[in-house]
């Protein structure tokens, strides 16, 4: 009788442990509205950090346009009507073969596409699209 009093449900345990439904579902609650908060501030975060790597890109290549056009004496270039990556070997006068830009840039592949102008000016910045990845 003692044991029904101190058990109503009939548990059988004298030493309950774990965590009640209610209590895992104010948890998953409190995980969900955490979740909606901070996922789109991490979103527009890496937004911007693209937008940031795209400009830092575009400034490093028309400096590296500029100073080799400058080194060179070159007045102008080949203009690159339709869009290609840059690498560090890449030729701005055609066929001359020594005008490249290996001593402007680090040894990597541009991530994006670009266009320039007989000057040596940068029109458009493009993308890659693919995999693997090639200028449209």
């Amino acid at each position: 009788m003692l044991d029904a009093l101190r058990n109503p449900l009939g548990r059988t345990s004298r030493d309950p442990r774990g965590f009640t439904l209610i209590e895992l579902l104010v948890v998953v609650g409190i995980i969900v509205a955490l979740a909606a908060v901070v996922v789109p501030q991490i979103v527009r975060f890496s937004d911007r950090g693209d937008q940031g790597a795209s400009r830092a890109e575009w400034d490093a290549i028309q400096g590296a346009i500029e100073t080799l056009m400058s080194d060179q004496g070159l007045t102008t270039v080949t203009a690159g009507g339709s869009a290609a990556f840059i690498t560090n070997s890449f030729d701005l006068d055609a066929g001359s073969g020594v005008k490249n830009l290996a001593n402007y840039m680090r040894d990597v592949t541009t991530a994006y596409c670009y266009t320039w102008d007989a000057s040596g000016q940068l029109l458009t910045q493009v993308a890659a699209t693919g995999s693997p990845a090639a200028c449209p």
